[in-house]
């Protein structure tokens, strides 16, 4: 149960599609039992996958544990959806199955929203490699597996969007911007995303005074498979992300991209450092090659869905 003294209750919700990563899943739920912060409710939705559903149920009795299959389009924005349209409380969590949460991890994604201006809180997610970070692999290009770039606030503060494997909502306000667009969003391995940004910039659309914050004490360890610290995931990763931005562009106008555009010239400024660099570390020109690989794919992406036309 919560704490007494703090009446502001939540919900984690974890969403899941393989049985690949039932295990995965399975120490994710485990440290989530042991928050300091004690959720009020933890639900898991099934992406539209019965065997999962089952073996679920049948491992885990815990009767403070949900267990739900996703009513909503298949992907992950129809099983958050399915989550919220679940939970019952003031705030809603969203974890990835993949993703190990420390031990102060929900007390200080919730702690922002003492503040009634905030809608949204985005946590720390650092990658948790294989065995090490590849060495051609820059910090720019972390969010192609799902964890924080550079360019956050080291400090916390205000952010655009939050990253989705940790995540906070106040839930009636996913409600009256009518949650996830399904339209947006991974199904299954595709790559795709953006449907945090998306939800992100409706909120902030539906009142110019909420809050997005940074909480960079809130941290878990996001989980990076071997196929995924490879150069080809990042820059199909990259594409997919392109493609995403340009959907999302044709919905949000110059929002969607607001952020990139300010990144765009990070990542320019980290380029010349790698090059420059490179003369005394070699791996360098190896992550700046990289660099410029994926901002191109990803530019690739988002021209060719601009061209055609919208839905």
């Amino acid at each position: 149960m919560k704490s007494g003294h703090d009446p502001l209750t939540c919900s984690v919700i974890v969403c899941a599609f393989t049985a690949e990563r039932l295990e995965d899943l399975t120490r994710c739920l485990d440290a989530v039992g042991r928050q300091r912060r004690p959720t009020n409710e933890v639900i898991v939705v099934i992406d539209h996958n019965p065997g999962l559903l089952a073996q679920l149920v049948a491992r885990r009795s815990d009767a403070a544990l949900k267990v739900v299959a996703s009513t909503g389009q298949r992907g992950l924005s129809g099983a958050r959806n399915t989550g919220v349209s679940v939970a019952k409380h003031d705030v809603v969590v969203f974890l990835d199955d993949d993703a190990v949460p420390e031990a102060m991890w929900l007390a200080e994604l919730l702690r922002p929203f003492h503040d009634p201006e905030v809608v949204a809180v985005g946590g720390r997610i650092d990658p948790a490699w294989p065995t090490e970070r590849p060495w051609w692999f820059p910090r720019h290009l972390d969010w192609t597996v799902g964890c924080t770039i550079p360019s956050m606030p080291p400090e916390g503060g205000p952010i655009r969007n939050v990253f989705g494997a940790s995540a906070a909502f106040r839930r009636e306000a996913l409600h009256v911007v009518g949650g996830f667009n399904p339209l947006l969003g991974r199904v299954g391995r595709n790559g795709a995303g953006c449907e945090e940004t998306d939800v992100c910039i409706r909120l902030r659309q539906h009142d110019a005074e909420a809050l997005i914050l940074y909480a960079p004490r809130s941290v878990v360890r996001h989980r990076v498979t071997a196929d995924r610290a490879t150069v080809r995931h990042v820059l199909r990763r990259c594409l997919a992300e392109g493609k995403s931005k340009a959907v999302l562009s044709k919905r949000a106008g110059s929002s969607a991209t607001s952020a990139e555009r300010r990144y765009a010239l990070t990542v320019a400024r980290q380029l010349m450092r790698d090059t420059l660099g490179g003369f005394r570390h070699p791996r360098r020109f190896g992550q700046a090659a990289v660099l410029i690989c994926g901002w191109g794919c990803a530019t690739a992406g988002y021209a060719r869905e601009r061209c055609l036309p919208s839905v």
